[in-house]
């Protein structure tokens, strides 16, 4: 399994410029094979920050989903509302 969380600080005004186009990249994202889970979430004590979470099958099923049209598309149009991007790859740190 791959699974990361990108917390985005967005300029004033991005968070809702970006959450407007998310649910077109979502349901394109879910429908790829190898894609367990695709959400944004906004932050209710940071205004303009987002968080998104994403779980792979694998790496390979991510990198296949980095070089889709639509990926590219949705990444090239919200980096413009970004101040701040962490990317923060995550695993159990816990066996359940």
């Amino acid at each position: 399994m791959y699974k990361f969380i990108i917390t985005i600080d967005c300029v004033p005004g991005g968070r809702e410029k970006i959450l407007a186009r998310a649910p077109v990249a979502q349901a394109a994202t879910r429908a790829e094979a190898g894609c367990l889970q695709y959400d944004f979430f906004a932050c209710t004590d940071k205004p303009e920050r987002l968080v998104f979470v994403e779980t792979w099958q694998d790496r390979a099923a991510h990198d296949f989903h980095m070089e889709q049209a639509h990926t590219k598309d949705f990444i090239a149009f919200h980096e413009q509302f970004h101040d701040r991007l962490v990317f923060e790859t995550v695993q159990p740190a816990t066996d359940q």
